[in-house]
């Protein structure tokens, strides 16, 4: 089932959602709908989130520097890896994975970085139980994401 479902995502340029109030662009997973509270999107049935977030004025480069493995602990969040990657878009872009528990929910978080003078940043959280299920959409998610600018 998840390798039939891998297959179906394929980049569409025409399905890039400008989310409003950024300067940043993704194909979002089936099923996720656009909630302006969160600055991203949600997948009720799977309690799985995407939120966009714009640093301007810092290079991916800095915000990975900084991204110890104490400072993520600091943050509450335990790290589990760090990949680094080539988005759709050809820039280039890093992915921290970390987890943390809510509600005693154990949940993981893909969280990307990219953008030279303008970092985008992309906090994909999803429950840990269902990552085999999930991450394909997420990893494809992830890859299109582009700055407006871009498309």
């Amino acid at each position: 089932f998840v390798e039939q479902q891998q297959e179906k995502l394929t980049y569409e340029e025409e399905k890039l959602f400008n989310v409003p109030g950024t300067n940043v662009a993704l194909i979002p997973p089936p099923h996720f709908e656009y909630e302006a509270q969160i600055n991203g999107f949600v997948h009720l049935g799977s309690a799985s989130t995407i939120q966009i977030i714009e640093v301007n004025g810092v290079s991916y480069k800095t915000i990975d520097n900084s991204m110890t493995i104490e400072h993520i602990s600091s943050q509450g969040f335990e790290y589990i890896d760090r990949k680094e990657t080539q988005l759709i878009s050809g820039d280039q872009a890093v992915i921290y994975f970390v987890s943390f528990d809510a509600d005693g929910v154990e949940f993981e978080r893909a969280m990307l970085f990219t953008g030279d003078k303008h970092t985008i940043w992309v906090n994909f959280n999803y429950p840990l139980n269902m990552k085999k299920l999930l991450y394909p959409a997420v990893e494809a998610a992830l890859l299109s994401v582009q700055p407006i600018s871009k498309k």
